[in-house]
């Protein structure tokens, strides 16, 4: 199997609601998102799928989180805006846009430098 990645960024603030500790409190992070597509088989070309389309997916779903409070995003509403749920939102956004035979592998979500998320189906 072939596996193409791609990173985007956006910046956000939340708080997760019951938890006890400082993250309970209004709060941001920069995050980095990373997304892998995978293929049995390469296209004509020779690839996966084209970067330039893999980074456009993945921003238009970044692009509607970036500079939010997550908490009030209707996804959020019932979810608390964990790394861990943010991961799955973003997961079912992108597996949306990734054309058949090709699948969508993973989605990691980095809170910081040292702390991630990563979710698949």
């Amino acid at each position: 199997m072939y596996t193409a990645k791609v990173i985007g960024k956006f910046s956000a603030a939340h708080r997760l609601r019951e938890y006890q500790g400082n993250c309970e409190q209004l709060h941001g992070h920069n995050y980095k998102v990373e997304i892998a597509v995978g293929a049995d088989v390469l296209d004509q070309l020779g690839l996966v799928m084209d970067f330039r389309d893999l980074k456009q997916g993945l921003n238009s779903v970044l692009d509607s989180l970036d500079h939010s409070y997550l908490n009030e995003l209707e996804y959020f509403q019932e979810k608390n805006p964990s790394t861990e749920n943010i991961a799955n939102y973003i997961y079912s956004r992108i597996a949306e846009s990734i054309p058949p035979p090709l699948g969508l592998i993973e989605v990691v979500v980095w809170e910081d430098d040292t702390s991630c998320v990563a979710y698949s189906e």
